[in-house]
């Protein structure tokens, strides 16, 4: 095909629409320019996300010894939980590591190659970091493509990716807080369901291993989506009969799921040795620690969808529209339905069951976002199904999917400079700076009153929690 004129572009439209994604994200990351100011990038959660990497392959000092000779430049950005075994622990898993990894030694490189000082926090560090998101949402997104081939042609696809990316907060999880887990999470589920895909056009004991190994890795990353494993093997089934077969299937090759085990845990090994080091114990939640939980027993499931404060479905109203895709997957995908409302219940709860169910400080519910590639699917059935139609309907959901993406990118600015606030809002306030510029005095009051009123819920959530768990204990022992 000849690469000018208009059979190219039209052959190409999805190649292009993932050019354009990639070029506003990289013009977006260039211009805030977050990893030139050494108080950005590695924040918050990221600083116990990747402290395994300078720790171990900079200064290696599991024991942190340098971080206490240097209070004034490290104190503030690792956090570790002393034990009472005296050593030091990241309460979160090595995974995010493993995913830096190789943009964290790309950048030491440079560093010892040029004047910025390689201490694993200076700004080709924090440079790395930024565009590791960047990486990762291009191979999620070719992932995903190649999963909706699989279906649909290339014009609601390109429709799909444009609008998954900047119509959801996984524009602001490229951008303005790359390192977080969720674009990664976002790629590492979607290659693992063109590799279930690919399993069973193809079954065989080679075709397990990448499977067995990504599945480990994604649960190193977040355990919770552990949950992952239920499409792998649910994956297209129809009918009870074909559920049977599936089960016979496996049962029959033991063996398989036997190699598909080994391979999940041997990714956590090194995790499992560090946790026995600092603990004595194979296994460790350092969450409890924190008294940091589920409460499987309390989930919430309308907070976490339709609250004001984080609710998914109020931030993220695209999702309205996968959602709905869903009830045409029957007569459109029926192999899907099964496995995508099994894990997509199975997700909403285990979600809604954290003791922060609104996740802390962020844009939306954006532990949501590592299952977009999946819910890609049944917003590209609704998409191919109204576009079908006649013209009015075709313009009326255009429209709506306009509408959807700039409300996004506003909110997205709102958030971005202050307008909505990280973790205290409400219905008052919500309505109140809609559409809003600038903040009203009304808006500042009724903030304040709500961060008052969520304060003293929250204390007293986690000390009941605290308390449940204490009892819990206390009953075993």
């Amino acid at each position: 095909m000849s690469f000018s004129g208009k059979n190219y572009f039209s052959g190409n439209i999805v190649g292009i629409t993932i050019g354009i994604i990639l070029v506003v994200i990289a013009f977006t990351n260039y211009k805030h320019s977050y990893y030139n100011n050494s108080e950005r990038v590695i924040e918050w959660d990221v600083k116990s996300y990747y402290a395994y990497l300078p720790v171990f392959f900079i200064y290696h000092d599991p024991m942190l010894k340098f971080r206490d000779e240097d209070p004034e430049k490290f104190g503030n950005l690792i956090w570790p939980i002393y034990l009472e075994t005296g050593k030091p622990t990241m309460v979160y898993s090595i995974g995010m590591s493993v995913l830096y990894s190789p943009f964290f030694f790309a950048a030491h490189a440079v560093a010892l190659l040029t004047d910025y000082e390689a201490d694993g926090y200076s700004t080709p560090y924090r440079f790395a970091l930024t565009f590791s998101a960047f990486f990762y949402l291009w191979i999620g997104l070719i992932f995903l493509t190649r999963i909706l081939r699989k279906y649909f042609k290339d014009k609601i696809i390109s429709i799909v990716l444009f609008v998954l990316v900047f119509g959801t907060n996984m524009y602001y999880y490229s951008t303005y807080e790359a390192p977080m887990t969720h674009i990664g999470n976002f790629a590492m589920i979607t290659a693992f369901i063109w590799l279930t895909i690919r399993f069973y056009e193809k079954p065989s004991l080679k075709a397990i291993i990448l499977p067995g190994l990504l599945a480990g890795l994604i649960v190193l990353v977040r355990p919770s989506n552990i949950i992952v494993l239920v499409l792998f093997f649910l994956w297209d089934i129809k009918s009870f009969n074909e559920f049977k077969n599936r089960i016979l299937f496996f049962l029959n090759r033991s063996h398989w799921v036997a190699l598909m085990a080994f391979l999940f845990i041997l990714v956590w090994v090194p995790q499992f040795v560090y946790w026995h080091w600092v603990s004595g114990k194979i296994f460790f939640n350092a969450y409890t620690l924190r008294n940091e939980t589920f409460s499987f027993d309390n989930p919430q499931i309308f907070n976490i969808l339709f609250s004001y404060r984080k609710g998914w479905l109020i931030y993220t109203p695209l999702m309205i529209l996968s959602i709905a895709g869903i009830f045409l997957l029957p007569r459109r995908i029926p192999g899907l339905l099964f496995s995508l409302v099994l894990f997509s219940v199975l997700n909403i709860y285990i979600l809604s069951s954290w003791w922060s169910w609104w996740y802390g400080g962020s844009f939306g519910l954006r532990s949501f976002i590592d299952s977009y590639g999946l819910m890609a699917i049944p917003l590209a059935c609704l998409t191919e199904f109204v576009l079908q139609k006649k013209k009015l309907f075709k313009y009326a959901y255009l429209t709506l999917i306009i509408l959807i993406l700039s409300l996004n990118q506003f909110q997205t600015w709102q958030y971005k400079n202050g307008l909505i606030h990280f973790d205290a809002m409400n219905k008052a306030t919500y309505w109140e700076i809609f559409l809003r510029t600038h903040g009203t005095e009304r808006y500042w009051n009724i903030l304040e009153e709500s961060k008052a009123e969520y304060l003293k819920t929250d204390t007293e959530n986690a000390e009941k929690t605290r308390m449940k768990r204490e009892a819990k204990n206390n009953a075993k022992i």
